[in-house]
């Protein structure tokens, strides 16, 4: 047994009449409390004393209660104002306020989307800034270049791509993959028929198809669909068709050329 201290005052022991009355929590044990077997809840410890782990208790913070006020009715299809409070420019490096309006205003009908049970594409980093450039209606399109470090003719040649073709029509302008070399010499064999003037070859490079007298080149995007572009203006561009046949994709190219003659 532990001797007792001589400066200890020894415990009062209760009279045999009964046990003490315990009192009871009316909603549940305090934060940090636990309850015992027999429904008691012992005294939390002092603010900074040590639990029986040896780690520090923080002091209990008081609970709210009672019901929470009601939410106001959810009209996914209204348009309320965003961010008319707000007129101070904010500070660098974050996007002027011009900027954070649109990105609202574009979570806002994403959300609204989501919730009419529109599952989006995926979208990697350049497509979604591409098509929240699209959705802003090319109001931020040089911002948007210089953050992907393009030129605004790169950037508009996406939004182009994006229009045709989604968040695959960027992939296929901005990042050439290689393709199955069985799937370009088939491509090639079926536009063939269709070429204006037989010599020089058709070029192969990565994932295009390339027929520079004709001014056409097929490019084959992740979905398996070939993106026409056109060259129009000392530049390839992507022009609206994208199709899983070569060929249908081949006469779109020739089809944009056409019209702009």
């Amino acid at each position: 047994m532990t001797a007792v201290p001589p400066h200890a005052t020894p415990p009062r022991r209760h009279a045999a009449a009964g046990p003490l009355p315990r009192t009871r929590p009316s909603a549940g044990p305090p934060e940090g409390g636990a309850a015992t077997d027999d429904g008691a809840v012992p005294a939390a410890p002092a603010s900074g004393a040590p639990t029986a782990a040896g780690a520090p208790r923080l002091p209990a913070q008081g609970v709210r209660t009672g019901a929470l006020p009601p939410l106001p009715p959810l009209d996914p299809h209204g348009t309320p104002p965003v961010l008319d409070a707000v007129t101070a420019e904010p500070p660098a490096p974050l996007p002027d306020l011009d900027a954070l309006r649109a990105l609202v205003r574009d979570a806002a009908r994403r959300a609204a989307a989501l919730l009419q049970g529109h599952v989006p594409e995926a979208h990697d980093t350049a497509a979604d800034i591409v098509r929240f450039t699209v959705g802003a209606g090319g109001a931020h399109l040089e911002t948007a270049a210089a953050h992907l470090g393009l030129t605004p003719l790169r950037m508009r040649h996406l939004t182009a791509a994006y229009h045709h073709g989604g968040p695959h029509g960027v992939a296929a302008c901005l990042s050439p993959r290689p393709a199955d070399p069985a799937v370009l010499a088939g491509a090639e064999a079926a536009i063939r028929p269709l070429r204006p003037f037989a010599e020089p070859p058709v070029e192969r490079r990565r994932d295009r198809l390339t027929d520079p007298p004709a001014g056409v080149e097929l490019r084959h995007g992740p979905d398996g669909r070939w993106y026409p572009y056109a060259h129009l203006h000392g530049a390839w561009q992507p022009v609206a068709g994208p199709h899983r046949d070569p060929v249908r994709a081949y006469r779109a190219a020739r089809l944009a050329l056409r019209r702009h003659r």
